[in-house]
């Protein structure tokens, strides 16, 4: 279960703000960001059991990221890993291209919803049982469950959005506050786990890790901040300089 958050247009010259969560089982290995292809430069954590990663930013301000389905954890069952299928939308320009190859590569794969953005426009990829729904995003804040996109009765969906718009309205969109946001752990009435997950899901799966990333108006990576924990105790690093070696 991971829940991502993109606020899209919503800050003066920064058009996407990007806060995410992953949840996962904890005893599932990874690494920490750093470049995952040169041509095109694509940068981002990689996951070591299947190879790619389930969030990451190219050299064009693309950024894309995913959210498995309810129930889809286990293995097998497709023909190319869902980390496979993030890495390789990383590899075009724009979002307007990475949707058409998220198009074709979606009969081959385990159901997810997948983000896909740039500084002008943004995406909700929703692959169900091979058959891709696209869903343009507006300026707005949006969020990603394991649920259905836009679903109605997802409780943690709704109250993100509800967090989001007040810290909009407030003009709290620093890094802390960000950050604050991804840690918390209220559970609203019908909401199974909080954002920051411990021992509320099955046993050995929890937030294993937190990302903020900031893109501006001129497609660069203002601010790629990483916390290898849950968000209420971890603190985040700020990988900007790492990721920007690489550019």
């Amino acid at each position: 279960m991971c829940t991502l958050h993109l606020l899209f247009k919503c800050a003066p010259d920064e058009p996407l703000i990007f806060a995410a969560n992953r949840d996962e089982f904890l005893a599932r290995e990874w690494e920490w960001p750093g470049e995952l292809s040169r041509l095109p430069a694509i940068y981002g954590p990689r996951d070591l059991a299947g190879g790619g990663t389930w969030t990451g930013v190219n050299e064009c301000g693309l950024l894309v990221a995913l959210a498995n389905h309810e129930g889809t954890l286990s293995s097998g069952g497709s023909l190319c890993s869902r980390g496979y299928v993030v890495k390789e939308t990383l590899r075009h320009e724009s979002a307007a291209e990475a949707v058409d190859f998220a198009r074709a590569i979606a009969p081959a794969c385990k159901s997810y919803t997948m983000l896909i953005a740039d500084p002008n426009v943004a995406f909700v990829a929703e692959n169900a049982m091979g058959e891709l729904r696209l869903h343009p995003l507006k300026p707005g804040p949006h969020v990603i469950t394991n649920r259905r996109f836009g679903e109605n009765g997802d409780t943690k969906a709704e109250r993100s959005i509800s967090k989001l718009k007040a810290l909009i309205d407030d003009g709290r969109l620093g890094d802390g506050d960000l950050a604050n946001f991804l840690g918390d752990h209220h559970l609203a009435k019908g909401q199974l786990t909080p954002l920051c997950v411990h021992d509320e899901g099955p046993p050995g799966f929890g937030t294993s890790s937190s990302t903020i990333i900031r893109v501006d108006s001129m497609s660069r990576v203002s601010k790629y901040l990483f916390a290898p924990g849950h968000p209420c105790t971890t603190e985040f690093v700020d990988v900007t300089p790492d990721f920007q070696r690489f550019f």
